[in-house]
This record gives structure tokens, C-alpha cells and sequence, in this order.
């Protein structure tokens, strides 16, 4: 595939991750495609950011935040088709939409930099709403992420390897 065919790959509501955009399905029957390639692999600790969004707002927010995490070449996960986040969206996992791994506080500060702009422009402008607040797994579920940039649309919470979303 050419460098311009590439470009004209998009995120869609059939597909979050186009495989065209070299994303691959996180094991079989998974809720979830991947970019973690060579170069930029998911750290083995750092700061875990979700990104929240309702449904039918799902296309516009992964359009906006994919092309920018694949430009700052960060891993990250999202879930795979609007179908898949919809039934998502009645579990635990309600919130995670698209989850980001960084390193350390400086890398977790220049993913919000370069998302959350455009994030508050969609909130305000678009009309677009942030979704609902991700929960940890560590509390059952009973206490919220921390928001950041207060968009409403990213949370995040320290995670150590092997930790579960």
C-alpha cells in the first residue's frame, strides 16, 4: 500500500483501527485493535489516559485524538467497531474508549497537549459530549479516573504491567 492510499485510510464507526493503519486485533475475539509496534511499545508502567465519548459521537472523537496519537507514535488501544462500544458501554468498562499508555508524566502532558485542544473545540463548537467517567478496577468500579484538561473527554490513573484496564 502507497503513502497516499494510507492518507485516505480513516477511522470509521465499522472501524476505529483500519488495519490499513496498521492496527491489529488484541487477541482472539477482543473488544480491542492495538498500535504497538517496534519503537513504540505500551511501557511497562506509567500514566493509563482513557478517552470517554457517547456513541454516536464515537466516529468524530476517533478521527480527531487517532491521527495525533499515531503522530507522537505513543501505544494505544481502541475499541474496535461502534458495535463493540456500544455493548462496552453497559459494562465495567463504560468510559474507555480509546486507552493510552505513556511513560512518565512528561509523555502523559504532551498526549493531553495535542488532544485535548480539539477536544474542547468539539465540546464547545460541535456539540460533541464527553462520555461517561471511566471507573478503576482496583476499587470495583466505585471510584472515577482523574479528568484531565477539563474537556471532559480524558481521565486517567497510574498503571503498573499487568495491571487489568
Amino acid at each position: 500500500m502507497t503513502q497516499n492510499q494510507r492518507q485516505s485510510e480513516i477511522e470509521s464507526n465499522a472501524s476505529f483501527g483500519p488495519i490499513e493503519l496498521d492496527y491489529y486485533p488484541v487477541g482472539s475475539g477482543s473488544d480491542w485493535f492495538a498500535k504497538w509496534l517496534p519503537g513504540y511499545p505500551a511501557p511497562p508502567r506509567g500514566y493509563k489516559i482513557h478517552v470517554s465519548v457517547f456513541p454516536e459521537d464515537a466516529e468524530i472523537v476517533a478521527r480527531s485524538v487517532l491521527p495525533a496519537l499515531r503522530r507522537l507514535r505513543v501505544a494505544h488501544k481502541v475499541v474496535r467497531n461502534l458495535e463493540r462500544y456500544r455493548m462496552q458501554l453497559t459494562t465495567a468498562q463504560q468510559g474507555k474508549f480509546i486507552t493510552i499508555y505513556t511513560k512518565d508524566s512528561a509523555q502523559a502532558q504532551a498526549v493531553l497537549n495535542a488532544i485535548n485542544p480539539e477536544l474542547l473545540q468539539l465540546r464547545q463548537y460541535g456539540g460533541i459530549r464527553p462520555g461517561p467517567a471511566p471507573t478503576t478496577r482496583e476499587s470495583g468500579h466505585a471510584e472515577t479516573e482523574i479528568p484531565m484538561g477539563g474537556s471532559g473527554f480524558v481521565w486517567s490513573r497510574w498503571y503498573e504491567e499487568g495491571d487489568q484496564d
